[in-house]
């Protein structure tokens, strides 16, 4: 490979398995024993249950049934009801991030995400077809890509999300099936770096509205291009998830989960959006990854430590519906997310990994993967020469930028 094609692909982002970083047959996340993983039930997430207040109202049907059946959810999801929406602490800026988050409502209904296939299948083997799809993935816009098994464990058992049953979207309620895709399309979008050094100030909000827009636009075209060859296909992004996308993304070697609870890849740490596109077409299967992620978390605490709820675990791992991983609180998390009046990122930000992608800092990530005492010697060098409060990029162009 070229000088100038080795730049490209650092410049886009396109993962390559540097040393380090292996291809493995399991992914890294800890089953706590098979069979033990329920489906997640989307209604059962937490914007799911903001939207109850905000789109259907406490008279409603769907408000009732679902209170009556879990009433220990009630007072904490009226006072997050009661808070400020996201994006309120951005002044003149605010119609920057709705805009964006507008967008993707018009592109997430059903006949945007799915579809009928074309009566004709192209037939195309499964290695020329993943090269293929991939390859169209990154022009259209996304930074990483993998492909690999949709395990049907991590398909949502229920729709949750529906905008109050809005017309064009699959009604509350509606039982999810998914069992005619066996492969998922995993799609990386990073964050802009820049705007993420103010977490948990109004920017980071931009940059987070920017990768959710992005993922859906494309999302949407891959998922529409795999139809025309005669292929079932569905989009998964932000307003239309079927699916639980860290998980997928895991299983599709784009990264590894975190003590943070989000994906974590190489190129952009914590610092990127996800979008999904699920497929009956046969693709070859890129594999999950071990970047070393899960000795790096066990040392280093910095995530915890910036918190400021104390969402992050600062211990060890948990079992939790089947997985040992570090328990993120989501409910505390998101309850400062509405005092904020951000998605917060100060973990995305924070995180060693995040980083710009220069060849040292790629060199660092490299590094960091492989297990050994230097892994601890690498996170107190990161709060020596990156843990000081130092004053974020200047953005001109907003007058929200928070500090």
């Amino acid at each position: 490979m070229t000088t100038k094609a080795r730049a490209s692909d650092r410049r886009r982002g396109i993962a390559r398995l540097l040393p380090g970083a292996r291809r493995v047959e399991a992914s890294t996340y800890e089953r706590d024993r098979v069979g033990a993983i329920q489906h997640w039930d989307e209604r059962d997430i937490l914007f799911a249950r903001h939207d109850l207040f905000r789109y259907f109202g406490p008279d409603s049907p769907e408000h009732q049934a679902y209170y009556e059946a879990n009433p220990g959810l009630l007072a904490y999801d009226e006072k997050i009801a009661s808070l400020p929406e996201l994006g309120h602490t951005g002044q003149v800026d605010v119609p920057m991030f709705d805009v964006q988050f507008k967008v993707v409502t018009w592109i997430a209904g059903e006949a945007f995400v799915d579809g009928e296939p074309a009566a004709a299948r192209s037939e195309i083997p499964p290695d020329r077809a993943a090269r293929k799809v991939k390859a169209l993935a990154r022009f259209l816009g996304a930074d990483l890509v993998g492909t690999g098994p949709l395990r049907q464990e991590w398909v949502h058992s229920h729709v949750g999300r529906s905008f109050g049953n809005r017309d064009g979207f699959e009604r509350w309620g509606t039982p999810v099936d998914l069992a005619h895709h066996t492969t998922a399309i995993a799609l990386g979008f990073q964050m802009d770096y820049d705007l993420i050094q103010h977490a948990p100030h109004f920017p980071t909000l931009l940059a987070t509205a920017k990768g959710y827009a992005l993922g859906a636009w494309v999302s949407i075209q891959l998922a529409e291009y795999l139809r025309m060859l005669g292929y079932s296909a569905r989009a998964h992004h932000l307003y239309n998830y079927r699916l639980l996308a860290v998980p997928v993304a895991v299983d599709c070697g784009l990264g590894e989960l975190s003590r943070a609870g989000y994906l974590l890849t190489r190129e952009f740490g914590l610092g990127l959006r996800l979008a999904v596109v699920t497929t009956d077409m046969p693709l070859a299967h890129d594999g999950p990854v071990d970047l070393g992620v899960q000795s790096f978390c066990d040392t280093c605490k910095i995530c915890a430590e910036n918190c400021p709820i104390g969402a992050i675990p600062h211990g060890d791992k948990a079992v939790f519906n089947g997985i040992r991983k570090w328990k993120l609180d989501e409910e505390m998390c998101y309850r400062y997310w509405h005092a904020v009046g951000t998605d917060c990122s100060l973990c995305m930000s924070t995180c060693p990994w995040t980083k710009p992608g220069t060849g040292l800092h790629q060199a660092m990530a490299w590094l960091a993967g492989i297990q050994g005492p230097h892994q601890s010697w690498m996170v107190r060098a990161e709060k020596l020469f990156y843990g000081q409060d130092k004053t974020p990029p200047h953005l001109d162009f907003l007058d929200a930028a928070g500090r």
